[in-house]
């Protein structure tokens, strides 16, 4: 082999070395770019009680509706109101296994004496529920690996969305500083203000607000509206989005 053959060889092994570098650095951008599912480990649903009148466990248990069944989208308060009247299509477990949360005795009492007020999300997977005795009956599960009680009695409008920073900062706005995730859904988005006000918290479940949305995120129900921005310069102010919260979720058990 001559010089001038090696000389090739050895300019297109780095000319394809570069090409499946630059390739790679592309799979990362796309994945970068491609939309962050915030809950991966299961769906996450509003649990109501079973009051129906019959033998356990065809009846008896509980209630599980997926949140936003019509809302694939961030909503403006129209929306909400609209979609809210369209009946959800809910499923039945005769079981609510806690065992992932960790939880007592006392702490499952307590949660779902919430869940009997209908102020609880959980999120988990369904599994077909073990059969006992003579009789076999076909039942679910819901296997819990999430829990969150609303703050209040507020009742939950809008989208249910899991609220987090994004970390930047702007001189002038409308600024991106937050990034909403649409629950049960692979859908999220930067949005520019955020507000609190139509949760009507204390001042302690609003710095607890505040500090999930640094930290793990904030679940909250919310919608749209839109935000004139500042600009220190003079020039005319930019149109932002910003979200209200109308109900807020924290995580049960509290993270201490």
């Amino acid at each position: 082999m001559n010089s001038i053959t090696r000389s090739l060889q050895s300019r297109i092994k780095i000319a394809l070395s570069w090409l499946v570098f630059s390739l790679a650095l592309i799979g990362v951008g796309a994945h970068a770019k491609s939309p962050v599912t915030p809950h991966p480990t299961g769906t996450t649903y509003i649990v109501k009680p079973d009051y129906r009148k019959c033998a356990f466990p065809m009846c008896g248990g509980w209630h599980l509706t997926p949140v936003n069944q019509y809302s694939m989208q961030l909503e403006t308060e129209d929306q909400a109101y609209e979609n809210s009247a369209q009946l959800p299509n809910s499923i039945y477990v005769a079981y609510i296994n806690y065992k992932r949360l960790g939880l007592s005795k006392k702490q499952i009492a307590e949660l779902e004496n919430a869940i009997r007020t209908e102020q609880v999300l959980v999120r988990g997977s369904l599994t077909k529920s073990p059969t006992s005795g003579k009789i076999i009956t076909s039942t679910k599960t819901l296997v819990a690996n999430g829990a969150w009680i609303s703050a209040n009695k507020n009742v939950p409008v809008g989208t249910y969305l899991n609220i987090t920073s994004t970390g930047i900062f702007c001189i002038t706005t409308p600024c991106p500083s937050f990034n909403a995730a649409l629950i049960n859904s692979d859908y999220n988005t930067h949005f520019h203000d955020f507000s609190l006000e139509k949760a009507t918290l204390t001042e302690e479940q609003e710095a607890a607000a505040w500090e999930a949305i640094s930290t793990t995120g904030l679940i909250v129900t919310g919608t749209t509206y839109e935000t004139t921005g500042f600009n220190e310069t003079g020039a005319e102010p930019g149109k932002g989005i910003g979200i209200a919260a109308t109900q807020v979720f924290f995580a049960y058990p509290a993270k201490k």
